[in-house]
């Protein structure tokens, strides 16, 4: 069934890929580390923040992938440029507060980086077919 539906919207399906991804960053975010926060010690204004960008991702990404924009590239350079700024200020906040980061919250940062770099590079070899 999945398959069938990557199909039919090919090529916009990566699209539809990263608004997945950005969902589960931000049900994370809002439905996990926001209410356990002290076990992952990252300070909620910074949650927040992140939170936002996310969501900010996913209204992009989800957008694209509904409009089917002709010329799909520049938007998904966009997405890719999203998602890499996302690690940037993501990895920025890690570093700044690692003294208050607890096990569990560096754990997730950094498996949240891992995971969206890996969504990254299939975008740029879907970027370049």
């Amino acid at each position: 069934m999945i398959q069938k539906l990557f199909q039919k919207f090919q090529p916009y399906t990566i699209f539809l890929l990263d608004a997945f991804g950005a969902s589960i960053s931000l049900l994370l975010l809002f439905g996990v580390v926001i209410p356990l926060q002290p076990y992952f010690g990252m300070p909620i204004e910074v949650l927040y923040k992140l939170g936002i960008f996310a969501g900010i991702l996913f209204f992009y990404s989800n957008t694209c992938f509904i409009q089917k924009p002709i010329h799909r590239k520049p938007f998904l350079l966009g997405v890719i440029l999203g998602n890499l700024t996302y690690c940037g200020v993501s990895m920025y906040f890690l570093i700044e507060n690692w003294n208050v980061l607890q096990t569990l919250g560096a754990f997730y940062f950094i498996w949240e980086k891992i995971v969206i770099l890996v969504i990254v590079a299939y975008e740029l070899v879907v970027l370049k077919k």
